[in-house]
């Protein structure tokens, strides 16, 4: 399954990964974590499985700590999907991941990067300027893993937000590990779709969308990309939004703990264009707005978000949406596919099916 990802065809060849969204798995403590990874390594391997992602909130585990944890015991490629730049200055930011890549043995750290979910970062801190913090976070990244030196004047507004006083920053070490910046997963307007042809070397898109606005964005981008000083082509990454498990009802309810901040963090015009009532939000939005946690939110989430943006129920009954998918990354030229959240009420389960069920069934559509 891993020939060479680009070639356009109707069967995947490229990369499988899984995602690991700290906040919806804070029922696992990172030890279990680290178990399930090794169970995606030896049960997803025969089918090209090569990395893990983590991602990034406050008040749940740390992505830091985690993912230093999971390369230091498992020989896979880290990912974040994603870490948000109003959390720790640019400068820690870099050191932090450098540091992680003396542990990777050379593997590859694909840093995904975002402004975060309206829906719970805006209650926590200060979300300012998201486009020019994401612009000037790639720039200093890219330059301080170069070795070079950073100028507090080439990041007015992360040095303004964070307070840094020194005229130039460097990392006093070097990383070990290619550390390629990747924007998303998010809502992609016009001018982010442009600020990441220009700035970043690769997306990750998510499919609760739809196939046609993927289709879209990544028109888009391709046009963007031609204008971009960056020599490579835009590495592609399809994060797989699915629920899947043996109790097709139980899938569904647990695809409420994503859909619950995904959904409420939307404006009401996107909410309508994909068929959900934003009025059947508004109870989501403030559970969000007071605090109460994805628990609470989930448990108001009303079934027909989660019909509109999510593949949920048994292998069965998900098979041939996400054959659909698994044809659109081939046609596309993604790098990766990605098991996305929120994969499942048990993890354990879900990477059981798709190693022994889903993924199969796949090769012998294309055979």
């Amino acid at each position: 399954m891993m020939a060479n990802p680009e070639t356009s065809s109707t069967q995947f060849r490229g990369e499988i990964g899984i995602h690991f969204p700290l906040h919806v798995l804070n029922r696992y403590s990172l030890p279990e974590l680290i178990a399930l990874a090794e169970q995606s390594r030896d049960t997803l391997g025969p089918h090209g499985f090569t990395q893990v992602w983590t991602n990034d909130n406050l008040e749940y585990r740390s992505v830091l700590a985690s993912s230093a944890a999971l390369v230091a015991r498992l020989p896979l490629k880290l990912g974040t999907a994603i870490a948000v730049p109003y959390f720790r200055n640019p400068i820690d930011f870099a050191a932090a991941f450098a540091t992680m890549s003396e542990l990777t043995n050379g593997r590859e750290i694909s840093l995904g990067l975002g402004p975060g979910s309206r829906s719970i970062l805006t209650h926590h801190v200060e979300r300012v300027k998201p486009m020019p913090i994401m612009v000037e976070l790639a720039t200093v990244l890219r330059t301080l893993f170069k070795g070079d030196a950073i100028r507090r004047s080439d990041m007015p507004a992360l040095a303004d937000y964070f307070h840094l006083n020194a005229e130039s920053y460097t990392l006093r070490f070097k990383a070990r590990a290619p550390i390629r910046l990747y924007y998303g997963p998010s809502l992609l307007k016009p001018g982010v779709l442009n600020l990441i042809a220009r700035n970043f070397d690769g997306v990750i898109l998510q499919t609760l969308y739809g196939i046609t606005a993927m289709e879209e964005t990544l028109n888009t981008l391709a046009v963007a990309r031609k204008q971009s000083a960056l020599a490579e082509p835009l590495r592609k990454v399809m994060l797989l939004n699915a629920s899947v498990s043996r109790d097709g009802q139980a899938a569904k309810q647990h695809a409420k703990r994503f859909v619950s901040h995904i959904a409420s963090g939307w404006p009401d015009d996107t909410l309508i264009r994909i068929g959900i009532d934003p009025q059947s939000m508004e109870p989501v939005r403030q559970a969000y707005a007071q605090n109460r946690g994805v628990d609470y939110a989930a448990s108001i989430t009303p079934d027909e978000a989660v019909e509109r943006l999510i593949i949920a129920g048994t292998p069965a009954q998900c098979l041939e949406r996400i054959a659909e998918l698994f044809a659109f990354a081939a046609q596309h030229g993604f790098f990766q596919v990605c098991i996305g959240v929120p994969a499942g009420p048990d993890i354990a389960e879900v990477i059981d099916l798709w190693g022994k069920e889903i993924l199969p069934s796949l090769s012998e559509k294309r055979s």
